[in-house]
C-alpha cells in the first residue's frame, strides 16, 4: 500500500526515534564462504542465521542501496508515506497496461539495506493454509505446505498472543507482532465498532485466529510496529558477524566448471569490476525484479533474449522473468457525514501520538467469491487459454482482502476529519506478466509488463469485492450512519451500492494499482528446485519473493520471513 501525505508525516514527527547505525562495509573483501546478493528482508535474515549458526563462517551481504539507519524517515509510520519514490526506492516503471487504460504503473522495490522492510507499512498477515498447501502440491514438496512452513513462521515471530495458539504462533523470534488494538491502550479509533458491525450485517463473522491458517472473516489486524517503531530486517536480525557491503551494484554471477564437469557459481561480479569469490554458495535475494535481471546478465535465461543483448549463454531457461504477479487493488475515498466527531485523521482528538503507532485501522476482512461467478469466469478464461485451475473453486478460498483506514492516506482531499479510505485487494491474482532485460548493463532497468487485470477471474473477484465494500459502507445501517458517499477521483463518476458491474470495472481500469507485492519471476519448479537451487548451476540459490510459484494471500513479509528461515536451514544442512 503506497501513497504520500505531508500532512500526516508532519503530524507524526514527534514519534521519530534516535538514529541507529548498522555494520559497515569491508570494501577489500575478496572471498567468503557465502555471498548473499541483496540486503533486503530475506537477505538480512539469511545472513544473520548463517552467521549465528557458526561464527567462523565468513558471510558477505551485498546491497546496492545505502544503509539508511540514520534516516529518521525509516523509523515510523509517518516517514513511510514519503519513502515510496525516494532515493531508497528503485521506483521502476511498467509498460503501458492494456487492461488499465494504457496507464504506466510504478513498481516499488527497496534500494536500501533492509529492502522492503524499510518501505512497507508494517502489516503482518500470513496467507491461508490452502495457499501454501497448493504451493506444496504444485512443486511436490510438503516443506512448502502450511504445516511444512509453520515452524519457520513461528521461528521469526515474537507474537503477543503466542500462548493462546503456540502451535501456530512463535514466541522467541526477532520480530515483535501485535494487533492494532492491543498495541497501546490509548490507540482507540471511533469507527472500530461501526465498521465491524457493518461487515456483520453483510453476513461475516469475526475470526479470532486469522493468522492461524484460515483467513476468512473479520480479523484483528496484526502489525510488526514495535511501540510505533519500525523493525527492519537489518536491525531485527543481527548482522554483527556479517560483512555488509552497501552501495555495491551487482552485475552478474560468474561460473566455473566443477570437478565433476558441472557448472558452479563462483564469483559475484560488481558493476565496478570488483569480485567476491564464494567458497560454498551464492544466494540471490535481490527481489522479484533484480534477481531475474541478475540471472539473465549472468547468462541464465531465455537463449534468444540473451543472444539479442550479446550475453553468452550459460543455461537456457525460458521461465526466467516469467510468471510475474502482484496483488492488484482498488483504493477508494469516502466522505463522512459528521467530520466534527473526530473519526478520521485531522479531526478532533487526533493529537494523541498513540493513534499513529501504525496505520489507523482495525480490521482485515477476507472473503471468497461466489462459486457461480467463479465458474463462469473460469470457463471464459479456459476458453481463451488463460486459466483452468480447479483449486480456485474451493469455497473456503479467500480471493479479496478489504481494509478501512481512518484516514484518506494520501488522497488529494483535505486531512480534516472528513474522509476515510479503503483498499480492496486481490489475494489470488491469476493474471501473469513478465520482465526482460534491455541491455547487458546492470544499470539499465528491465522492461516490466505485469499484465494486470488480464483474466476474467481477476476481474470477477475484484468487481465483486468492490461491490461488497460499497454495500457495507453505503447500504448497511451501521455503514450509512457514518458514511455519506464515495468520493470519486477527479473526472470520474461516484460509485454506489447499485452501480452496474460495468461502472465498477471502468473505475478499476482507470484507478486500480498494485499493492507492491510483486513475486514469481524465478518460480520454484521452473527456475529453482524445492531446495531453492537454480536448475543446472551448482552453488547458486535464490531466496526471495521471485521463487513463489503462485500467489499467496495476506501481505508478503510474514511469508518471506518464513521462507528465509527455511532457506537458511537448507543452506546450513548442505554446508
Amino acid at each position: 500500500m503506497l501513497s504520500n501525505s505531508k500532512t500526516l508525516q508532519s503530524t507524526l514527527k514527534s514519534l521519530i526515534p534516535s538514529a541507529l547505525t548498522s555494520s559497515k562495509a569491508d570494501t577489500n573483501l575478496e572471498e567468503a564462504d557465502y555471498v548473499i546478493v541483496g540486503g533486503g528482508l530475506t537477505g538480512c535474515a539469511i545472513a544473520s542465521r548463517l552467521s549465528q549458526d557458526d561464527p567462523n563462517l565468513q558471510v558477505v551481504l551485498v546491497e546496492a542501496g545505502i544503509d539508511a539507519s540514520d534516516d529518521p524517515l525509516t523509523k515510523d509510520i509517518g516517514g513511510a508515506f514519503s519513502l515510496a519514490g525516494s532515493d531508497l526506492d528503485y521506483n521502476y516503471k511498467t509498460t503501458p497496461q492494456a487492461n488499465t487504460d494504457d496507464r504506466v504503473h510504478t513498481a516499488t522495490a527497496g534500494k536500501v539495506l533492509g529492502g522492503g522492510s524499510i518501505l512497507n507499512y508494517g502489516l503482518w498477515l500470513r496467507g491461508d493454509a490452502r495457499d501454501y498447501d497448493q504451493w506444496a502440491k504444485l512443486v511436490g514438496d510438503e516443506r512448502w505446505s502450511y504445516k511444512g512452513l509453520l515452524p519457520y513462521f513461528r521461528k521469526s515471530e515474537n507474537h503477543f498472543k503466542a500462548k493462546q495458539a503456540p502451535e501456530h504462533r512463535g514466541s522467541d523470534g526477532p520480530i515483535r507482532i501485535t494487533s492494532v488494538f492491543e498495541s497501546d491502550p490509548k490507540r482507540r479509533y471511533g469507527l472500530r465498532e461501526p465498521i465491524k458491525a457493518a461487515w456483520e450485517e453483510m453476513g461475516l463473522q469475526k475470526n479470532p485466529h486469522g493468522d492461524c491458517g484460515s483467513l476468512q472473516g473479520i480479523c484483528e489486524s496484526l502489525e510488526n510496529w514495535d511501540d510505533g517503531k519500525r523493525q527492519p530486517s537489518n536491525l531485527a536480525y543481527s548482522l554483527k558477524n556479517v560483512r555488509v557491503l552497501t552501495s555495491a551494484v551487482v552485475h552478474k554471477v560468474s561460473m566455473v566448471d566443477d570437478s565433476d564437469g558441472k557448472l558452479r557459481a563462483s564469483n559475484v561480479v560488481l558493476a565496478d569490476g570488483r569480485q567476491i569469490k564464494a567458497r560454498k554458495e551464492i544466494i540471490l535475494s535481490a527481489g522479484t525484479i533484480k534477481t531475474p535481471q541478475i540471472l539473465m546478465l549472468s547468462g541464465i535465461g531465455p537463449a534468444a533474449l540473451l543472444a539479442s543483448q550479446g550475453i553468452p549463454l550459460v543455461k537456457d531457461n525460458a521461465e526466467v522473468g516469467n510468471n510475474y504477479f502482484d496483488h492488484f487493488a482498488l483504493f477508494q475515498v469516502w466522505k463522512l457525514r459528521n467530520p466534527e466527531k473526530g473519526l478520521s485523521t485531522g479531526g478532533l482528538g487526533w493529537d494523541d501520538p498513540a493513534l499513529f503507532k501504525g496505520l489507523p485501522f482495525d480490521w482485515t476482512v477476507n472473503e471468497g467469491t461466489p462459486s457461480d461467478l467463479l465458474m463462469s469466469a473460469m470457463q471464459s478464461d479456459a476458453a481463451n487459454g488463460k486459466m483452468n485451475d480447479q483449486s480456485l473453486m474451493d469455497p473456503a478460498k479467500s480471493f479479496v482482502e478489504t481494509m478501512v483506514f481512518y484516514s484518506p492516506v494520501g488522497a488529494p482531499v483535505p486531512v480534516d476529519g472528513s474522509y476515510i479510505a479503503t483498499s480492496t485487494m486481490l489475494l489470488a491474482p491469476t493474471s501473469r506478466g513478465s520482465l526482460q532485460i534491455v541491455s547487458s548493463s546492470p544499470k539499465d532497468p528491465p522492461v516490466i509488463d505485469p499484465n494486470f487485470y488480464d483474466t476474467e477471474i481477476d476481474r470477477t473477484a475484484l468487481i465483486h469485492g468492490v461491490r461488497r465494500i460499497l454495500r457495507a459502507l453505503l447500504k448497511t445501517a451501521s455503514g450509512k450512519q457514518y458514511v455519506e458517499r464515495e468520493e470519486a477521483p477527479e473526472g470520474m463518476p461516484s460509485l454506489s451500492a447499485d452501480s452496474p458491474d460495468a461502472d465498477i470495472d471502468a473505475r478499476i481500469r482507470k484507478a486500480g494499482v498494485s499493492h507492491a507485492h510483486a513475486a514469481g519471476t524465478a518460480a520454484m519448479g521452473k527456475v529453482v528446485d524445492t531446495r531453492l537451487r537454480v536448475h543446472g548451476i551448482a552453488g547458486l540459490r535464490i531466496a526471495d519473493a521471485s521463487i513463489l510459484p503462485i500467489a499467496i494471500g495476506g501481505h508478503p513479509q510474514a511469508t518471506l520471513y518464513g521462507l528465509a528461515e527455511q532457506a537458511a536451514e537448507m543452506i546450513l544442512q548442505d554446508k
